[in-house]
């Protein structure tokens, strides 16, 4: 594995590490909420969780990945943990 990999493969980690510490905030946000609000907060974590989890397999794909399939795998990577991170930041900002 070369060290653009490696480094990149601990950067991500790093993020979705910090991801999953706001998703444990949201959690317990949720456990404060009453009715509708803590409904609907618990149905907005288990979509993040899909997307983290789906993150989490794309990072272990690249893992994995042969060099020539390397960088569509890195993009899948980047593009999860976006789609993770936009779906936590816009959980916080509504549920706060």
């Amino acid at each position: 594995m070369t060290d653009e990999r490696i480094e990149f493969i601990a950067k991500t980690r790093e993020k979705l590490d910090l991801l999953n510490a706001k998703i444990l905030d949201l959690e317990s946000k949720a456990y404060e909420k009453k009715g509708a609000a803590q409904q609907e907060l618990k149905s907005t974590l288990n979509d993040i969780r899909k997307s983290r989890d789906k993150a989490e397999k794309r990072l272990q794909e690249l893992r994995l990945a042969s060099k020539p399939a390397w960088e569509d795998v890195k993009h899948g990577v980047e593009e999860a943990w976006k789609s993770v991170a936009s779906a936590v930041d816009n959980a916080s900002q509504r549920f706060h």
